[in-house]
């Protein structure tokens, strides 16, 4: 993986390497890279703009917008893990993170202040025991902070197919409390949002039981894609924007 120097110019991103997609993603990455690749085609903050990463745990997105020359506020509920610094200090971006414990319920910062949010996998957690309350109010708060053109990166797990949330209640110790939002319910929550995309992805990768065997059931996944419904798929993803007039 190639290291940045702290003070150099940042080299913006066209489409990420493999080497920073798997710092960024750490596991499942062949799926969740097209969310990736969705954020980088429909254009990264860069330099000059504040992004908040919501339930960024060890910081890998906010290693991405920090990269492409973002000033980042990573955050976790009850602030990011000692591995995020440790990872934004490999890649020489440390200087352009604040490490920060926000709760994406309740955010504090004030009104459009931000000019972009981003998530990974975090509804599901904000939702716990079936609160789709708190998952609107995530949403409204999200709109709340940023500007006027503002822009949400969202990739978050979806419900899936009725084999997928039989496997979760067996086999992920939290898959009965976390509440997986439906393709349907991630549309109502960016409803106040002008949607640029709103994609869904995946089927056979997420059974995988290591990151080698994802990545190999993600390839997979490409084959088989046209026949799978929307519907049964396991990772939405998109961008959606505050409009200038709101």
């Amino acid at each position: 993986t190639s290291v940045a120097s702290p003070s150099a110019a940042p080299e913006r991103l066209v489409a990420p390497d493999a080497a920073l997609l798997a710092d960024v993603l750490e596991w499942d990455v062949v799926t969740w890279s097209r969310a990736v690749r969705c954020w980088c085609a429909a254009g990264l903050p860069g330099p000059g703009r504040t992004v908040v990463d919501l339930g960024s745990r060890r910081g890998g997105l906010s290693l991405l917008f920090a990269r492409d020359g973002a000033h980042v506020v990573c955050s976790d509920l009850d602030g990011p893990s000692p591995e995020a610094r440790a990872l934004h200090e490999r890649h020489g971006v440390a200087d352009r993170v604040d490490y920060r414990a926000l709760d994406a319920t309740a955010l504090d910062l004030p009104d459009r202040s931000v000019d972009a949010v981003c998530f990974k996998s975090v509804l599901g957690g904000v939702g716990r025991d079936d609160n789709f309350v708190a998952q609107r109010k995530a949403l409204a708060e999200i709109r709340r902070v940023l500007v006027p053109g503002g822009r949400l990166y969202f990739a978050e797990n979806l419900t899936a197919s009725p084999l997928h949330g039989f496997l979760r209640r067996c086999f992920i110790p939290w898959g009965g409390a976390w509440r997986y939002v439906s393709l349907a319910e991630m549309a109502v929550l960016l409803a106040d949002f002008e949607v640029r995309t709103l994609a869904a992805t995946g089927f056979w990768a997420t059974f995988g039981r290591s990151n080698a065997q994802r990545d190999a059931l993600a390839r997979l996944d490409r084959l088989v894609a046209p026949v799978v419904p929307r519907a049964w798929r396991y990772v939405a993803y998109g961008v959606a924007d505050v409009p200038n007039a709101g």
